[in-house]
């Protein structure tokens, strides 16, 4: 019917109003709207003028009206459920509100604040929560002709009340953990708890990709998902990088999801009976690092709520876990540093920006006997200080902490004996990351009584100081000019001591160094700078740079005032010439072994074989071979190997009654050389030791070799020859591997040529390789 025939109740009430207008009623239980009973009337004009949810059920059948609001909450089963009978379209919740329904028929009105039902309206079944009231309808003879039901859906009210009081319990639970296992269990616990899963749990990520569970929480219902090493690319690689990207991953189905349902990721799946899922990775540096799962054994609709609540426990059981780890960490290098503090034969000590001590090691204990730590700086200087040395060690500390600098001062403290011994005690301030104020102070007593003592004996030092190797130099205070020069600063510098006394402070300075002011050293140990193994360089009389470490001090006279500086010079050009040494024989290592690679790498791309154990022998034979060359190599350093003992080495292995003679000038072989040509011969002895004059013991070889030098680059021309051995029949049928691996050493390896001839007396080798003239040249082997 059109707007204007309506009846005008039916004149509002947006959609459903439109709805209610357009739909042919005669059919309905209903009948037309124009016969619909007054009340009735009366309730759908106020329903479809409200905002409010509202239904209303009518007649025998309980046929169902509603409103726009109330369509919302019918999900998929809008339109549909229009004229339809209550009971078929809630047939899932029947059960819980036919009970209600029929009281409200016999004339009960009924409200409730809460009522939860398990809805199926979007396609799934959900838990939902509504407060109600069933009011029952009257018609014109008084009779209960259908139930007027205004509502309100609160799921989200009590699905956050619920959260909520879930967090708060959580919090509890988690407040005083302070191991990170049992904080992960009782997450864990909790979450599985509220959210009804089999199994909840924590998993850490190896950098293979490999998941290790341990200690998850579950009830049985997947028995053989167990705590176990799991590789995350075999339950469906999309999945596994989805959380490499620190994506949470929910999966209602296995069989369903495009990310689990390739075959095998199934059949990983099914083997730990595996239906449902959610993870929450945690991503730290760019790796997946552990994650937080939900697992459950049959197809389960994860809502929104369950992944944000999963997110919420996973965030706060890792920073739960952080700070127990933390705690643990602070524990643990509290427990280090006190171990640490004990173990070193000084007084270790800390005090506040104010001056209070916070921590004394066992030494102070040990020496001083007192039971308890003095309570501050003060009480020190008061109570265990030499009486004449508390005022400078008070203003030493007033002043460091006025400028913010190291707290330095030498002092004498009370032993448990009565006795007192002088300690350098050194302080340095450590501030605050923030406001970069003075927090703390760290600081050190070391006991230099018997450096006090030695001081006053000047005479045996002068005497250690004239005969040490460095270089000891003293500075005159005023400027600079030379006071001291010992023998090690004569034998060092090249100056006498009468040329140098007298001398400028930068007499040794190079005057083309980046700090030109030669002054630097001397001003900074006169402004009580420690200067300690500074490397830099120093002028010798000849012109020679010398690499020298220098450490200055200033002196000073017994009344404190500063006479000068004493410098040492440590000569560099040893341990300079020993780094150098050193990296080149790095390099060289690094050449040789990439040469001796190189080597085995083409052996083996040559070796064939029929079997396994011939193809080894092959293998063994030939890094044999290249081991002898190489050892030949070593002894002399690398510089070459000589060829006579190379070839006697190479021999020997085969000869048991056989006779090998050996015939040419002495030659020294270059390494490149040296190993591809012992592979050569190890070749041909091979093939004589199974086919050739070393298969009998009557056989013999003979080797003779020559130079012909025209060039600076000779060439070596090797003859081999077998004698009494079996009978040849000629050049084989095929060539054989030993004649390729010859060819290709001597030809592909070493720019030379070789031929093969085979007499009937036997096999006749010759070789050509070029070396260089200089090694082929007589001489001692």
């Amino acid at each position: 019917m059109s707007l204007a025939n309506a009846p005008k109740f039916l004149s509002d009430g947006g959609d459903m109003g439109a709805r209610m207008r357009a739909r042919d009623w005669s059919a309905s239980p209903l009948g037309p709207p124009e016969g619909w009973a007054q009340p009735l009337k009366t309730l759908v004009a106020v329903m479809l003028a409200a905002n409010q949810p509202m239904f209303i059920a009518w007649g025998a059948g309980r046929t169902m009206l509603y409103n726009d609001g109330y369509a919302e909450i019918l999900g998929l089963k809008h339109p549909g459920a229009l004229g339809r009978p209550f009971d078929r379209v809630w047939s899932e919740i029947w059960g819980e509100l036919k009970p209600i329904m029929v009281r409200c028929y016999a004339g009960e009105p009924i409200q409730m604040d809460d009522i939860m039902l398990v809805m199926h309206r979007h396609g799934h079944p959900e838990e939902t929560h509504f407060a109600f009231s069933y009011t029952p309808v009257r018609d014109e003879a008084g009779r209960v002709s259908g139930v007027f039901c205004p509502c309100m859906e609160i799921t989200a009210r009590v699905m956050a009340d619920r959260r909520q009081a879930f967090r708060l319990g959580l919090e509890e639970r988690l407040r005083d953990l302070s191991s990170p296992k049992a904080a992960m269990a009782a997450a864990a616990d909790a979450l599985g708890r509220h959210l009804n899963a089999a199994q909840v749990g924590y998993a850490e990520v190896d950098a293979e990709g490999h998941a290790i569970t341990g200690g998850e929480i579950h009830d049985g219902r997947i028995p053989n998902f167990r705590a176990g090493r799991y590789r995350l690319e075999e339950y469906g690689p999309a999945m596994a990088a989805d959380m490499a990207a620190g994506r949470a991953v929910v999966v209602h189905d296995v069989q369903e999801d495009a990310r689990t349902s390739p075959p095998e990721a199934l059949a990983a799946y099914a083997a730990i009976s595996l239906r449902a899922f959610v993870v929450v990775p945690l991503v730290k540096g760019g790796r997946l690092t552990a994650y937080l799962y939900v697992a459950h054994p049959e197809p389960r609709r994860w809502s929104d709520d369950d992944l944000a609540l999963t997110r919420e426990v996973a965030e706060r059981t890792w920073a739960a876990i952080g700070r127990a780890r933390a705690e643990a960490a602070l524990r643990e290098s509290e427990a280090r540093f006190r171990l640490m503090a004990n173990a070193v034969p000084q007084i270790i000590w800390i005090i506040d920006a104010a001056g209070r001590n916070e921590f004394f090691n066992e030494q102070w204990f040990d020496y001083t006997g007192a039971t308890c730590g003095p309570t501050s700086a003060s009480e020190v200087a008061a109570e265990f200080v030499h009486p004449d040395d508390r005022s400078a060690t008070t203003a030493a500390f007033v002043e460091a902490q006025r400028a913010s600098q190291t707290f330095l001062v030498e002092h004498r403290i009370r032993s448990k004996d009565g006795s007192y011994r002088w300690f350098l005690v050194r302080g340095e301030p450590f501030r605050d990351s923030c406001t970069g104020a003075i927090a703390r102070w760290f600081g050190a007593s070391v006991d230099i009584h018997d450096r006090k003592q030695a001081e006053e004996t000047n005479a045996r030092l002068a005497a250690i100081v004239a005969s040490t190797t460095d270089a000891i130099i003293g500075f005159a205070a005023e400027d600079g000019h030379i006071l001291a020069w010992n023998r090690g600063a004569e034998e060092l510098f090249g100056y006498a001591e009468a040329e140098a006394l007298g001398g400028a402070v930068g007499l040794l300075v190079p005057p083309d160094l980046p700090d030109a002011d030669p002054t630097g050293v001397f001003r900074r140990a006169m402004d009580g700078v420690r200067v300690h193994e500074h490397e830099t360089e120093r002028l010798a009389k000849s012109g020679e740079r010398i690499p020298v470490a220098v450490t200055a001090s200033r002196m000073l006279a017994p009344d404190g005032r500063p006479i000068g500086v004493a410098a040492i010079f440590r000569d560099l050009r040893q341990r300079k010439a020993i780094e150098a040494r050193q990296a080149l024989l790095a390099r060289e290592v690094d050449h040789r072994s990439k040469n001796a690679l190189a080597v085995v790498q083409t052996m083996l791309r040559l070796t064939r074989a029929d079997d396994v154990p011939a193809f080894v022998r092959a293998v063994e034979g030939r890094i044999s071979a290249l081991a002898r060359a190489q050892t030949l190599l070593a002894e002399e350093r690398w510089d070459g190997a000589a060829l006579h003992t190379m070839l006697r080495g190479e021999l020997a292995p085969f000869l048991a009654d056989q006779r090998a003679e050996l015939d040419g000038p002495p030659v020294v072989l270059p390494p490149g050389t040296a190993q591809p040509l012992a592979m050569a011969v190890h070749e041909l002895a091979t093939n004589a030791a199974k086919h050739g004059a070393l298969s009998v013991p009557e056989g013999r070889v003979s080797v003779s070799w020559c130079i012909e030098a025209s060039t600076p680059m000779a060439t070596l021309r090797l003859r081999w020859a077998e004698g009494d051995g079996p009978p040849l029949a000629g050049r084989p049928s095929r060539r054989g591997f030993g004649s390729r691996v010859i060819e290709g050493t001597v030809r592909g390896q070493l720019g030379g040529a070789v031929s093969l001839t085979w007499a009937r007396t036997g096999l006749v080798c010759h070789v050509e390789v070029p070396i260089r003239r200089s090694l082929a040249q007589p001489g001692s082997e």
